[in-house]
């Protein structure tokens, strides 16, 4: 596999057998949140949630990304651009808090992460943070993309290109109770 889709380093950041087992087949049915969320994320939405949020600036929206440094590649939500800086912004159905971003939601942050990574490379301007936003519930969470956060993206990536190109599924799950919901809980060791 020459680049890791985003998704997957999401689904590694989630539970790194998910991941794994997702990649070989590259296929998994969209969940009802991920259809829900796309409907709901139009971009006049999105703008009208942003600006009564205190954001503004220009939305471009379904933005193809791809960092050849990385090896990643994907499609971001929508990129908000500000006097030459941007805003990846991930629309989420989940109830998601600035606290749950960096606990139960974790892999969301990552994945927004990882879209900067790929943003900073292709469109050549600096990502300043990642907005979250719920259309459903009108709300939109900021959070400064560290460096901190940037090394642990890094760090995942790497740790999911090992497993792919060694053909070995990761060792662990991160949480057993998400087994419960995963749709290759069949096919998993666990």
């Amino acid at each position: 596999m020459d680049y890791i889709p985003i998704i997957l380093v999401k689904e590694y950041a989630y539970c790194p057998r998910q991941a794994y087992l997702k990649a070989l087949t590259m296929w998994e049915p969209p969940t009802e949140s991920m259809r829900y969320a796309k409907d709901k994320a139009s971009t006049e939405k999105l703008q009208e949630i942003l600006r009564s949020s205190g954001f503004d600036g220009e939305i471009i929206t379904e933005v193809p990304v791809k960092s050849r440094k990385l090896g990643i590649v994907g499609r971001v939500d929508a990129v908000l651009i500000k006097r030459g800086h941007a805003f990846i912004i991930e629309s989420k159905i989940s109830t998601v808090s600035r606290r749950g971003l960096f606990t139960r939601y974790n892999h969301v942050l990552i994945q927004a992460a990882a879209y900067a990574l790929a943003v900073e490379e292709t469109m050549k301007m600096t990502v300043d943070g990642v907005i979250i936003v719920n259309p459903e519930q009108g709300k939109a969470i900021a959070i400064k993309v560290t460096p901190n956060l940037r090394t642990q993206v890094v760090k995942l990536i790497m740790e999911l290109r090992r497993h792919l190109e060694e053909q070995r599924m990761p060792t662990k799950t991160t949480n057993k109770a998400k087994c419960k919901a995963c749709y290759y809980s069949k096919n998993c060791p666990d």
